[in-house]
């Protein structure tokens, strides 16, 4: 009998060229950044995890219609309510990116990965995709 019990279930991966970070840290670019921000850092991880254009697409398409959405709503409710939902929905792409990335990257970390720290990479997406996403609003509204 060839049955080896022991034997790992998860063989080893693939050699990643940069390690991904870890899905559930990107909520904090996404509350702080909007939905820009958390697409951008969703896209780059889905390459940084091997995923495919699908799940990239899913992702990208996800955050262009969040970031329409709060948009309009910003343009025909005003700031006070656009604000809000605009946090919203950049936390309903979030659970896009975390839903799309989590199988991927719990097999990165089984192979003995590391990931890779969003503190730098995600203090430029909220600061950067924040402050487009004000003058995208000023531009429309005004």
């Amino acid at each position: 009998m060839n049955d080896d019990l022991f034997q790992p279930t998860i063989g080893a991966r693939p050699v990643l060229g940069t390690p991904p970070w870890r899905p559930s840290s990107i909520v904090y670019p996404a509350f702080f950044g909007g939905a820009l921000a958390v697409t951008i850092l969703g896209v780059l991880n889905a390459r940084r995890l091997s995923l495919g254009r699908n799940q990239q697409l899913a992702v990208a398409a996800a955050g262009l219609a969040a970031t329409a959405v709060r948009l309009a709503v910003t343009v025909y409710f005003g700031t006070g309510v656009g604000r809000p939902v605009g946090v919203i929905l950049a936390l309903a792409v979030w659970g896009l990116v975390t839903m799309t990335q989590k199988q991927a990257f719990r097999a990165y970390e089984y192979g003995d990965g590391e990931p890779a720290s969003l503190l730098w990479p995600g203090l430029a997406a909220a600061i950067g995709c924040g402050l487009l996403e004000n003058i995208l609003i000023a531009v429309v509204v005004d």
